[in-house]
């Protein structure tokens, strides 16, 4: 049976509705947090100017191609899967930020933010419209996505100034960084279970369905 998902008035009835528009804003605040500061935290620890532009460009090339990547995970793992892909990632990404040194070691961690942080980033764009489908369907899917928007664009908004005001009371962006790690973690676990009861709700609606 085709599923035609709920409507934005059955939809905020669910508790998970609001917990995932609380994991969108989170998302956006970690993500744009992290990505405004990238730079002149890598600055800060002692990374070398010209392989901080050297990690940039990689990173602005990966993004092109993560892009792709992840409608390609989508179509061939669905969207549960990816998005806990995506979520540990920023997870991960956030750590090694805030492990970078100027040792050959905090050089490969500078690396390898720059190249998955690109994986991670797809959370707030390409999979947005994705997540909202698979958990409420088409009945109101512009309306819904609009209030998924909303929120994680005012993550963006909270983000870098939330950073860079940990960084003036602190002197360093470590911390904080630890502290946007953890609160990616409790996202990640978040999401894994909207999906499972997002599912379920689907199911028992498509079972009345049938039996009506």
């Amino acid at each position: 049976q085709e599923w035609k998902g709920i409507t934005f008035t059955q939809a905020r009835k669910k508790p998970y509705f609001y917990v995932a528009l609380i994991c969108t804003f989170l998302a956006g605040l970690v993500l744009q947090g992290i990505n405004g500061i990238a730079s002149a935290h890598m600055k800060d620890v002692g990374l070398d100017t010209g392989y901080i532009a050297t990690v940039l460009s990689t990173h602005s090339l990966a993004l092109a191609a993560f892009k792709f990547l992840t409608g390609i995970l989508y179509d061939k793992f669905g969207g549960r899967k990816t998005m806990l892909l995506c979520s540990i990632t920023a997870t991960v990404v956030t750590a090694a930020l805030a492990l970078i040194t100027p040792s050959p070691t905090g050089q490969i961690l500078a690396m390898l933010y720059g190249i998955f942080s690109s994986l991670a980033l797809p959370l707030e764009t390409v999979m947005l419209p994705l997540m909202t489908n698979d958990l409420f369907g088409s009945a109101d899917f512009d309306h819904l996505l609009g209030f998924f928007v909303s929120f994680n664009t005012a993550g963006y908004a909270v983000g870098n100034p939330l950073v860079n005001l940990c960084f003036d009371a602190l002197g360093t962006y470590v911390p904080i960084l630890c502290v946007l790690s953890a609160v990616m973690l409790l996202v990640t676990v978040c999401y894994q279970l909207i999906f499972v009861q997002a599912a379920r709700d689907k199911v028992k609606i498509l079972s009345e369905n049938h039996s009506a």
